[in-house]
């Protein structure tokens, strides 16, 4: 967030059924936390920056992306998830976001009121990031639209030093119908990759293909910003499996859980691909 500290941060209970943490009354308004959002997070990641394949330039507060809100989320709150932001009470997501690059640069504004607020309210619209969201602008007409579909993965950081920080992971797949450009995007969060890490892709099961993250701040490849690459790659039928970024073990993101209308509209960007049987 642009006056949070470094550039790569971004910056309820009812959703997940539980008591004792944020309630309704504790939610930012939408134009509040739009402003919140513009203020101290656009300054980095923008349309031109897409520091952490993030842009929140035209950020919808009435009607956020579940994906791009539980990565901020994780980024203001040093690794946690929708899930135990809202479990927690307001002094424990204070903490949260204390123990956060925000924190640690002292930044007095908003007040830890509206950083709870905040916090919480982006886990409320956080709530189904782990299925596929799809969204379609119409632009100035039929020539311009573009279909972007976009899921979250999470997992446990092994590091004994990153204990009890989640690894988030984010699927952008966006379609420029018009043009026919199409691009699979990988973001992550919250830990970076060290320089000359080897990430491998492998597309419904087949050979795995391996990209050297390079450059970006020692957090990507600069490909789709810091934190983010673009991947050359098909559209997948079944799934996506990327390896060896943060931690041991396998992340699988499921593109044989993509609607029908999505996929078809998806297609449209990308090569038609037989199934492999």
């Amino acid at each position: 967030m642009k006056n949070w500290g470094a550039c790569s941060v971004l910056g309820i209970a009812m959703s997940w059924g539980v008591t004792g943490a944020a309630h309704a009354a504790d939610l930012m308004p939408a134009a509040q936390e739009a402003a919140v959002v513009q203020k101290y997070c656009a300054g980095c990641h923008s349309d031109a920056l897409m520091y952490g394949g993030l842009s929140v330039q035209h950020f919808d507060a009435v009607h956020p992306d579940p994906t791009l809100a539980a990565m901020l989320l994780s980024k203001i709150t040093n690794g946690h998830t929708p899930k135990d932001v809202g479990a927690a009470d307001p002094a424990a997501i204070a903490k949260m976001m204390k123990q956060s690059a925000m924190g640690a640069a002292g930044i007095a504004e908003p007040d830890e009121p509206a950083q709870v607020a905040f916090a919480s309210t982006l886990a409320q619209q956080a709530k189904g990031a782990y299925e596929w969201n799809a969204t379609r602008d119409n632009g100035g007409g039929p020539q311009d639209r573009t279909v972007v579909a976009s899921i979250l993965r999470e997992k446990a950081a092994t590091k004994p030093e990153l204990a009890g920080i989640t690894d988030s992971y984010r699927v952008i797949v966006t379609c420029r119908t018009g043009s026919g450009a199409g691009e699979i995007e990988v973001a992550w969060a919250n830990a970076a990759p060290l320089e000359g890490t080897m990430m491998s892709v492998a597309v419904d099961g087949g050979a795995p293909i391996s990209y050297r993250l390079d450059g970006g701040r020692a957090q990507g490849n600069g490909s789709g910003g810091p934190g983010a690459t673009v991947l050359k790659i098909p559209l997948p039928l079944e799934s996506l499996t990327i390896s060896s970024l943060f931690s041991e073990g396998n992340v699988v993101f499921p593109f044989g859980a993509l609607d029908a209308a999505t996929r078809r509209d998806l297609a449209a960007c990308f090569p038609a691909r037989a199934p492999a049987y």
